[in-house]
């Protein structure tokens, strides 16, 4: 059975309105954060662009609709990114400047094109841009918070497939040409046409399980969801989240925040030195030990790759340096008895809630550069604000 050009179009952008609809439902009753809505206005770009497609097929010489659909079909694949890295927490002014830069070359070549190059202008730009962005976009999908979802492994593949796609039509298309039999049986628009409706299909379900897992006790916006590893330590995220939260409890039940920052900062000279498996066995070891001896009902998280953070409601009069003390030594203790080639420097620091502030975050910093500090230094001052 052979369809024609019109009939595959059709059918693919079919697929993309209802995957496009069922998400922006979806979307509309999760009240979706940031990542779920960008992703959303990739199922819109693509619908934009089968739209234009369909225009352009329906109507022959119409270029400013090729014009138009590529830069939808470039900002569907660019969306897809943009969310990733919002799920990743990162900043997307560059990324969006370089969306805004790609959309608009993408359409102005097109449109200078479209006078003679007919169905095929701006097609370069087109293809390059697309294998650019989702090339950039499986790349996100391995980074960061989304890589530790086991559902964002099927928008990497989407994402992978389509860059490596591109990137060979491209090459084709220079090579051989758009009327070239192997451009036409390989890379023509009859199987793009395919592809993008078996890419769609993946897409939708991989972004839903990732939206929903990110939105997961979104019920409201007031309330949000807590990650924590395997082991029981809260993700930096979540655990300036929960301080916020503890802080008002603490200050209007008379109580004060206590947030105790720890750190090796010397792993990186050891793996240098000793190798990586000393390096990461000192690591294991000193997660191991902060856990072991925080108060058993304290908080702990992550300030960063190198520091643990420890949180616990404290009297206004408790004596906080011979707290930190006698955790320094249980930790040095520790990091001792391994019998590795070195013991690292342990900084410990300490912020609290009545002299830094109410902000979850902030508490983090400022206990984590206090014991960076004390670490940089091998001065032990315990961190005490003062100090």
């Amino acid at each position: 059975m052979v369809f024609d050009v019109l009939s595959l179009q059709t059918a693919s952008s079919l697929v993309i309105l209802v995957s496009a609809v069922m998400y922006l439902l979806d979307t509309l009753m999760l009240r979706d954060a940031l990542p779920g809505r960008l992703w959303a206005a990739a199922y819109l770009s693509g619908v934009f662009s089968a739209v234009c497609y369909l225009v352009w097929i329906a109507v022959p010489g119409a270029f400013v609709a090729v014009a138009l659909g590529n830069g939808a079909f470039v900002a569907a694949t660019a969306f897809f990114w943009l969310g990733s890295a919002a799920f990743n927490g990162r900043s997307l002014r560059i990324p969006a400047v370089m969306t805004s830069a790609a959309l608009v070359v993408v359409v102005v070549v097109a449109l200078v094109e479209g006078a003679w190059a007919g169905d095929w202008a701006g097609a370069i730009p087109l293809f390059l841009a697309n294998a650019l962005f989702a090339l950039l976009g499986a790349i996100e999908t391995r980074r960061g918070a989304i890589s530790r979802r086991w559902s964002s492994a099927g928008l990497s593949v989407v994402l992978g497939i389509e860059a490596v796609w591109f990137f060979v039509r491209t090459i084709v298309f220079l090579a051989q040409g758009p009327d070239s039999t192997v451009f036409l049986t390989y890379f023509g628009t009859s199987v793009s046409a395919l592809l993008t409706m078996a890419l769609v299909v993946a897409a939708v379900v991989v972004t839903s399980v990732l939206r929903t897992n990110e939105s997961a006790l979104r019920g409201n916006p007031e309330t949000r969801q807590l990650v924590v590893d395997r082991n029981g330590v809260l993700l930096r995220e979540s655990f300036g989240a929960v301080l916020t939260i503890l802080v008002a409890r603490a200050r209007a039940a008379g109580e004060d925040l206590c947030v105790i920052g720890v750190r090796v900062d010397d792993l990186r000279r050891v793996a240098t030195a000793f190798g990586p498996e000393e390096a990461e066995e000192m690591a294991r070891a000193f997660r191991a030990s902060v856990r072991r001896h925080a108060p058993t009902m304290a908080l702990v998280g992550e300030a960063d790759a190198s520091g643990l953070s420890i949180a616990f409601s404290t009297a206004l009069a408790t004596d906080h340096h011979r707290l930190v003390r006698a955790l320094h030594e249980r930790l040095v203790a520790d990091l001792s008895d391994l019998g590795t080639s070195v013991v690292p420097v342990v900084g410990i620091g300490v912020a609290l809630a009545s002299t830094d502030g109410a902000d979850g975050p902030t508490l983090i910093d400022r206990a984590d550069s206090r014991a960076s500090r004390a670490a940089l230094t091998g001065e032990q001052p315990f961190g005490l604000p003062g100090d």
